[in-house]
């Protein structure tokens, strides 16, 4: 099955190699951080990182021809229980209309000592995408 990379300057790229998100037999996935297009963390704000994260992750959906509406299913990823409540504040005000499947977790860290959510989208786009 062809793939292929979705990119948008709106989302920090990094050094690594990782694409930004890749589309395949019409699904999107991507996996975003609350870094703002100069890789920038809002420090030790749940609130403002999850809304960052959301923000690339619309990015890259829009950069598809698509839109948060197209979510299906996320996995987020906070590193501490206090991060929990202003994090589901931001999510839910975000999917309020269309909200998508939805996996939790609680881990003991991520890339950065300074990321403190992380949120992975897979989006349905429709076979032609």
């Amino acid at each position: 099955m062809p793939k292929r990379a979705v990119s948008s300057n709106r989302v920090f790229k990094g050094t690594l190699p990782f694409a930004q998100a890749t589309i395949a037999g019409g699904f999107m996935f991507v996996c975003c951080v609350g870094r703002d297009a100069q890789g920038t963390y809002a420090t030790g704000d749940a609130r403002a990182q999850t809304q960052q994260a959301i923000d690339n992750i619309r990015a890259l959906i829009e950069e598809a021809g698509g839109s948060l509406a197209d979510i299906v299913k996320c996995t987020v990823y906070v590193t501490d229980r206090a991060h929990w409540a202003p994090m589901n504040e931001v999510y839910f005000a975000n999917f309020a209309e269309h909200p998508p499947h939805r996996v939790s977790c609680i881990v003991s860290g991520l890339g950065s000592p300074d990321c403190l959510v992380e949120i992975d989208a897979t989006a349905y786009l429709g076979e032609d995408a």
